[in-house]
């Protein structure tokens, strides 16, 4: 999320069939775009202020603030921490972690897929992260590795925030077969919103907009991240740092509650040289050709 953003750097993909392009950028290896080809719509929130250089700009005091300046939009994962800032056994964490602020190395490159990595320093973990455009969205598989000889607790919360396309009065929300209750009032009405959903035995998160034609279906293990966060805000924030521009629902598998209990990091624990991995795939439909 910090350093240059440059469009240039962004890694573009599609799908070999050529439904869907995607966009990979190093910093905070974030998914910035998701595009059905042949409709030209866009799936992920964006937001004006997506392509700023933020190289040599005075920072704000705070991670927090500094984070809803710079974030624009698209599909994060927050590793090894998510929400405000805290200090863990005298290291401090920035708010929704190290690795989402970071610049990731590139592994692998190709026109269908891309790997990033990026070791952190808050924690002793790896983190690789496979991104492959797919003929129905999107298939992210991601790996934590611990390269210390000590046992590391962390969190993990994947960050996916959709855009305009999928919302409307008439949008629904479904994890597994058991609605959600969520908002989204008309194009005069705001709405702001948060929530955490159990979603253990239930990996599967649906978002519809049948006015529209379009739907996301998001799946993951939900053993090991059993909750999924619902934030919402619908030009809620007219002011810092949103100026009433955001329009968007995050669909955010996690591995914790979002409150800190204040203890550790979080639940997960790999012992040291112990890896662990999971699978993300999000399928995509768009049918107002």
């Amino acid at each position: 999320m910090s350093g240059e953003a440059a469009p240039h750097r962004r890694l573009r993909l599609g799908s070999p069939g050529g439904e869907f392009t995607a966009a990979v950028d190093p910093d905070g290896a974030c998914v910035s775009s998701i595009v059905h080809a042949a409709t030209g719509t866009e799936f992920l929130l964006r937001l004006p202020w997506e392509d700023e250089d933020w190289t040599g700009v005075f920072a704000f005091e705070g991670s927090n603030q500094e984070w809803h300046r710079r974030y624009a939009g698209g599909w994060h994962t927050l590793v090894p921490h998510a929400g405000d800032a805290r200090t863990v056994d005298g290291v401090e964490h920035p708010f929704h972690g190290e690795a989402a602020w970071r610049r990731w190395r590139v592994i692998e490159s190709s026109p269908f897929s891309c790997t990033l990595e990026v070791v952190l320093r808050t924690v002793p973990l790896t983190v690789r992260r496979r991104v492959q455009a797919t003929a129905t969205g999107l298939a992210v598989r991601q790996s934590v590795a611990n390269h210390s000889g000590r046992e590391v607790a962390f969190s993990w919360t994947e960050h996916p925030a959709f855009g305009s396309a999928l919302i409307g009065p008439g949008t629904t929300v479904r994890i597994g077969d058991d609605p959600i209750e969520a908002v989204f009032p008309d194009e005069e009405a705001p709405h702001g919103g948060f929530q955490t959903v159990r979603a253990k035995g239930r990996g599967a998160v649906e978002l519809r907009n049948a006015d529209k034609g379009t739907a996301a279906v998001l799946h993951w293990d939900p053993e090991i991240l059993p909750y999924l966060y619902v934030w919402q805000e619908h030009r809620k924030t007219t002011g810092f740092p949103w100026w009433g521009r955001a329009d968007t629902i995050a669909l955010e598998p996690a591995s914790r509650p979002y409150e800190s209990d204040g203890g550790p990091l979080g639940p997960l624990t790999l012992a040291g040289g112990a890896t662990l991995t999971a699978d993300f795939a999000l399928e995509l439909t768009c049918t107002n050709l």
